[in-house]
């Protein structure tokens, strides 16, 4: 038997399980009137691992967890149409976009988040500037300021591990994000020169970013909450070895001249910012929904959630894992449990997402929806 021969059986086999999987979507589509009519929920666990066992003892060894996979991907996706059939949407209330000159919350004046802030409101804002990044969580989750601006993401070191673990204690939802260009300085009072300097102050992606700099220079490096903060210690010490890793415009706010520029190890460095508010804030134009859960420790739990998105035709741009923090100790069953973060492409003002949206609130251990926004594209230089 030829190639083709062989591809024309496969063809027609093919054939055969089309028209059977067909038969069995319409009984699946039954089988959710069944339940809608008795108030059944679509998870049936116990018929799933009989299903599972007989098709295991059907086949021989070498196939059986290959039919399993198979099975349990079909299974997954008559689920995938039953709660599309089955959900009650329930709408987000959605809010509009503060009017007149809002108040945010940053960190540090002079900082990067600093600058985000000025950007994500063109300068027509009040800015209350903090000490800590947990303070605009606070401030924001208890009505004290109307938005909240801080760093997610850096395109060199990687996520802002701070702001990640304060995510899960704080109610809030993103409105916005915006990537802005970090270009480091080494900055010093004036007349240090670079042989000089021992000590460098910064805050811990910063110094992330500018490794190579620094252990080429056998500099020893500190860590402040903030670049500016950084900045602001070596302008009121008085010792004369310390400089501070901050953007041009920090170094001259804070009096310090430039001793060494563009230090970062890749010169093309990018941190996302996030604007939050206790408001869900949806606008037109939004286009990125973020969410966060936990799921189940059984084998393809994460490619079975993946399943449901791609039913639904939804593109997911980002997903990430993070050990749950302390504040989360009720719901670990292992001391490495995980919180998954996912974007994904979508709007709230569509039926089949907010169905999604709701299955998923309602199946999931821990479920957080953090907002539907747009991405400002715009790479702000500062």
């Amino acid at each position: 038997m030829d190639l083709n021969e062989i591809r024309k059986d496969i063809d027609a086999i093919d054939d055969q399980i089309v028209k059977l999987l067909e038969q069995r979507s319409q009984l699946a589509v039954d089988v959710a009137k069944y339940k809608r009519e008795n108030n059944m929920q679509v998870m049936q666990q116990g018929r799933e691992q009989f299903i599972i066992d007989r098709i295991r003892d059907a086949v021989s060894d070498e196939m059986k967890n290959s039919a399993e996979i198979t099975f349990t991907t079909i299974m997954d996706l008559s689920k995938c149409r039953q709660h599309h059939l089955l959900t009650e949407k329930r709408d987000f209330h959605i809010h509009k976009p503060m009017s007149g000159r809002p108040l945010a919350a940053t960190v540090t004046k002079g900082s990067y988040s600093a600058v985000a802030c000025d950007r994500f409101f063109d300068g027509k804002c009040d800015v209350t500037y903090v000490k800590h990044f947990e303070d605009v969580f606070e401030m924001v989750e208890k009505g004290e300021v109307d938005y909240g601006v801080l760093p997610l993401v850096n395109s060199t070191a990687g996520d802002v591990t701070a702001t990640y673990d304060l995510m899960g204690k704080y109610n809030f939802y993103i409105c916005k994000t915006i990537d802005v260009c970090i270009s480091h300085v080494l900055a010093a009072k004036k007349g240090t020169k670079l042989s000089d300097v021992k000590n460098v102050f910064s805050h811990e992606m910063a110094i992330r970013q500018c490794s190579e700099f620094i252990n080429e220079n056998n500099l020893n490096p500190i860590e402040a909450s903030t670049t500016a903060k950084g900045a602001q210690i070596v302008a009121k010490t008085d010792e004369t070895d310390c400089a501070a890793i901050c953007s041009a415009f920090c170094a001259e706010m804070n009096g310090l001249e430039i001793i060494a520029d563009n230090i970062a190890d890749i010169k093309d460095n990018y941190t996302r910012f996030i604007l939050i508010s206790k408001r869900l804030e949806v606008t037109d134009n939004a286009n990125v929904i973020s969410l966060s859960l936990t799921l189940p420790h059984t084998p393809g739990s994460l490619y079975r959630l993946l399943t449901r998105f791609s039913y639904c035709g939804l593109n997911l741009s980002r997903i990430e894992s993070k050990p749950m923090p302390s504040g989360f100790a009720d719901m670990k069953d292992d001391a490495f449990d995980f919180i998954f973060y996912l974007d994904f492409i979508g709007s709230i003002r569509n039926d089949g997402v907010v169905k999604l949206l709701n299955n998923l609130e309602d199946e999931m251990k821990y479920y957080r929806f953090l907002g539907n926004y747009d991405q400002i594209s715009e790479e702000v230089k500062e």
